[in-house]
């Protein structure tokens, strides 16, 4: 149970007492940053419910999740694909397992709409609520669902599993930038990000050196724009306790966000770093 899991351990173990004790909820709650791993266990977990391989053909089994260039959840899908479908008894088993994805994204209207069958489920259903974080959530949501906590995994595992599995490795700063993120480890491997994260550690070496023409030359290679690499120079400031320089990045943020000229703002920004950074 739960063997492809890497990291997790408390949870793995709540979820298999849970199994084992034949003890299984209406609902349950998920949350922690993205890319942590909580959605694969949900899945894991309704593996173990439903007794199946196989939930990709599981007629049991539905996954909910935002529709494409939707901004939230809306009540017309949670009727639908869920309220619909749930007082209709299980097909082949004796439970069925709703997995709503990134339930942050429920609005007000469409937790209002889900209420109701948390507060009189039908005695064979467990829905799971997949969240990055819970402050959008109804109180009255919150108390009706049992809360699981997630944390990312510690920077060894997550550098043991990217080189055993994908043989790709990262520096110190990435891998405490990705904070116990798989899935955010696995996308900056797809998209290739960790030249681009290199480059910004070099920036930030120059700036350090505090020689502009060489920080301005260097910097002409790194489009800031792209990959959230602002980001990651904030992030880098922040490690080295470069408190006055953060200010610096966020003000040109704000100005590339009203579509000021790039050129000239991270220009700006890059000669404002070098004044403002400590000397070694």
């Amino acid at each position: 149970m739960f063997e492809n899991i890497v990291g997790h351990e408390k949870q793995k173990e709540i979820l298999s007492k849970i199994i084992t004790s034949n003890n299984i909820s209406h609902a349950y709650l998920f949350f922690g940053d993205e890319g942590i791993g909580k959605f694969k266990i949900a899945c894991e977990f309704a593996k173990e419910i439903l007794n199946t391989d196989n939930l990709t053909t599981h007629p049991d089994f539905k996954i909910i999740s935002k529709n494409e260039n939707k901004k939230d959840i809306l009540v017309e899908q949670i009727r639908k694909e869920l309220i619909d479908d749930i007082y209709v008894i299980p097909a082949v088993g004796e439970r069925k397992v709703y997995i709503i994805n990134d339930a942050q994204d429920l609005n007000i209207a469409s937790q209002n709409t889900l209420l109701k069958t948390l507060e009189e489920p039908p005695r064979y259903i467990t829905i799971i609520l997949v969240a990055s974080n819970i402050s959008s959530f109804l109180t009255t949501i919150l108390s009706r669902v049992n809360q699981i906590p997630f944390t990312g995994i510690t920077n060894e595992q997550l550098k043991n599993y990217m080189k055993d599995k994908y043989n790709v490795e990262f520096n110190d700063t990435i891998i405490d930038y990705f904070n116990g993120s798989i899935g955010k480890a696995i996308n900056a491997m797809e998209d290739n990000l960790l030249e681009k994260y290199e480059k910004v550690d070099e920036l930030y070496n120059c700036i350090k050196e505090k020689d502009s023409i060489k920080v301005l030359k260097f910097s002409s290679d790194i489009e800031f724009e792209s990959d959230n690499l602002l980001d990651y120079l904030e992030f880098i400031l922040y490690k080295n306790n470069e408190y006055n320089c953060i200010k610096i990045i966020e003000n040109a943020k704000n100005r590339l966000k009203m579509n000021g000229n790039y050129d000239i703002i991270i220009d700006s920004m890059l000669l404002r770093l070098i004044d403002s950074i400590k000397e070694e």
